[in-house]
């Protein structure tokens, strides 16, 4: 199991696309925390009773955004770790290399743990640097934040982890590049808007939609600080909304281990 975790962690560090990939959404995620959310979009000093209590909310309303992109990285890099193994026929010497499937698919499913929880943490916690650095910037001076900036980051690093595992899932599922993207970007979004009009309020209970409610902004009186409206679909509460996707993401992942085991490698 050592040396094969070894060797996942060298395959996601030593290709270039993962730092490709890191570096684009790491400055993409600065450049709109600084220069979009807290240069150009921070809050004035001179706010009603209900714009100063919505201001408190600034950065704790920015949370669907950062976590958002952020996943995005980590669904590629996930998803690559596997996939570029299909792609080019390295699969069939990664198994043969190993006594076992199942240490195979664990070490992948650890790499990518890791990375995603070391990546999403440092880049949380640099959107958040920088918006206060691009409100300070614009001359505003943000009032004290009503955030717990360890749950803010802990919200950010669980929703980017689910899709990186959703995307590492889609490749050992598919087993093709191509089809594996095509799901990431399908699934979550049009397939589940889709079923959503069906469902209405239990749509909710959809996985990505559940996951979703892990980074929904807070609300102060009724209104959300980032003017999200998820009254058509449904609303879960944080930890609620990722139980109901670690529920299905489990399931899922059991279906995937016993159709890696009994495939073959090509």
């Amino acid at each position: 199991m050592k040396n094969s975790l070894k060797a996942e962690f060298k395959k996601l560090l030593t290709v270039r696309t993962t730092y490709f990939i890191s570096l684009f959404f790491l400055v993409l995620v600065g450049f709109l925390a600084f220069y979009v959310d807290g240069f150009k979009n921070s809050p004035p000093e001179t706010l009603g009773a209900l714009g100063q209590a919505k201001a408190t909310l600034f950065i704790a309303g920015n949370l669907t955004q950062t976590a958002s992109i952020i996943s995005v990285a980590g669904g590629f890099i996930g998803l690559l770790l596997l996939a570029h193994e299909y792609r080019y026929g390295t699969i069939i010497y990664t198994l043969s290399a190993s006594t076992s499937r199942t240490k195979v698919l664990l070490s992948k499913i650890i790499a990518v743990l890791v990375f995603t929880l070391v990546y999403s943490a440092i880049a949380t916690t640099i959107a958040v640097v920088l918006m206060k650095a691009g409100a300070s910037a614009s001359g505003h001076s943000l009032p004290a934040q009503d955030v717990n900036y360890l749950t803010y980051v802990a919200k950010s690093v669980y929703y980017a982890e689910g899709f990186a595992l959703g995307g590492l899932l889609f490749a050992a599922l598919i087993r093709n590049q191509i089809g594996a993207f095509a799901a990431l970007f399908i699934i979550p979004n049009p397939v589940e808007g889709i079923l959503s009009l069906l469902l209405k309020h239990d749509s909710v209970y959809l996985p990505f939609t559940a996951l979703q409610q892990v980074i929904q902004p807070p609300a102060i009186r009724g209104v959300t600080a980032a003017h999200a409206d998820t009254a058509v679909s449904g609303v879960l509460s944080a930890p609620k909304g990722g139980l109901v996707f670690a529920c299905y993401l489990v399931a899922a992942w059991l279906v995937a281990w016993y159709l890696f085991l009994r495939r073959d490698a090509a």
